[in-house]
């Protein structure tokens, strides 16, 4: 794990403590990552081929967060609300 990846410093020392990835803030996507993802799709969901806003889209791991995918611009893609929240089951 690269220092990047982690959003949340004071989480270190809890994750030290408890080994716990949670307190790291490791799986969420960063507004950069966020933007550049959507700039690479063109606004374009990769689910439904729909155009869409940044705001009215949600980032995702290509590679799951839980199968070692990295919180990262490159296994960022965009999906619209809908979309994702009806792939993570929410």
């Amino acid at each position: 794990m690269l220092d990047e990846d982690v959003s949340n410093k004071k989480g270190i020392y809890y994750f030290v403590l408890t080994r716990k990835e949670k307190y790291l803030n490791i799986r969420t996507f960063s507004d950069k990552q966020k933007r550049e993802a959507f700039e690479r799709q063109n606004g374009i969901c990769v689910k439904c081929n729909e155009k869409f806003e940044l705001n009215e889209m949600e980032a995702d791991h290509i590679t799951p967060w839980h199968e070692g995918g990295r919180t990262s611009a490159e296994n960022c893609q965009m999906l619209c609300k809908h979309d994702n929240r009806i792939k993570s089951g929410k």
